[in-house]
């Protein structure tokens, strides 16, 4: 049984498609398909139900997927360790992050760290649904401080998100300033849709007491900067993180309402699963983003 055929069944298993896997690793469909045959002909026990249709784990696959995801790690781990003895880190980072992560904490900064490291590959998915870093075959990942799992070790990456309600000073001439979170039921709303099928809540606290709020509208977006641009044309308010509007704001096209009402929600988190060791390829990752964060909180 090789190394190789044990990555092959956690890309299919990660994937749920043979041909996507496939794809992945650099090699046929048919060619992925015989791996796995000849992986659960060793192993003497079907590892996925196969339809025309879908790929799915059996019990036993999804046992074997479970404890591979961390050995296998633990093993590129020590390889890419030893290999960074001769100077530089080297290996892969894959990164899950959702899009105001990326936008404004990594992507300005990941030219220059791929500079700094010429030997690590940096592999970025942008994904605001809950996640298993470790099933899914992550290495990091970026969720703001009250969503990681417990089990996680986190690190505080640039300063509390500051989310803003924005309207069009048109919109605002035609329709009025809503006084309270409540009296935005009497307003048009443009609403955030994330991947999970979920609405954005937008959330306020009112003194002591916290306000969730669902906004209502004609228009439904699965980004921010949609969002920020239907406000701009008038269609309504949005509600999205500052940085998405701040252009606008200081333009004048956008004026902000009720940020008396908006409190800082927690900052950003790098996290990652606790290891006795990390790659070296993560740990400069680490530094390096961290270090990036404390200079905009600075």
């Amino acid at each position: 049984m090789r190394h190789s055929d044990l990555e092959a069944f956690l890309a299919v298993a990660r994937a749920g498609s043979f041909r996507v896997a496939a794809r992945e690793r650099g090699v046929t469909g048919s060619a992925m398909s015989q791996t796995i045959r000849a992986l659960e002909e060793s192993l003497e026990v079907r590892l996925f139900n196969r339809t025309t249709r879908s790929v799915v784990l059996t019990e036993a696959g999804d046992l074997l997927m479970k404890r591979l995801s961390p050995a296998l790690a633990e093993i590129r781990s020590s390889i890419e360790e030893v290999r960074s003895m001769k100077g530089q880190p080297t290996g892969r980072v894959r990164v899950n992050a959702p899009a105001p992560a990326l936008d404004w904490l990594i992507v300005p900064h990941m030219v220059r760290f791929l500079e700094t490291y010429p030997g690590i590959t940096l592999e970025i998915i942008e994904d605001a649904k809950d996640v298993d870093i470790v099933a899914e075959g992550y290495d990091v990942g970026i969720r703001l401080g009250l969503e990681m799992a417990q089990d996680m070790v986190a690190i505080p990456l640039g300063p509390e998100q500051d989310y803003a309600v924005v309207g069009s000073p048109t919109f605002v001439d035609r329709y009025g300033i809503p006084r309270s979170p409540q009296h935005l039921r009497e307003f048009d709303c443009t609403r955030i849709r994330f991947p999970s099928g979920t609405i954005f809540a937008w959330r306020f606290r009112d003194g002591d007491q916290e306000i969730t709020f669902t906004p209502e509208g004609r228009l439904t977006v699965n980004n921010a900067r949609h969002a920020v641009a239907a406000a701009i044309g008038g269609t309504g308010l949005a509600r999205v993180a500052l940085p998405y509007a701040q252009e606008a704001l200081t333009d004048g096209r956008l004026v902000r309402l009720l940020s008396d009402f908006s409190p800082r929600l927690p900052a950003w988190h790098l996290y990652y699963p606790s290891r006795r060791h990390k790659p070296p390829a993560l740990e400069a990752f680490l530094d390096f983003f961290s270090k990036a964060g404390r200079e905009m909180e600075s």
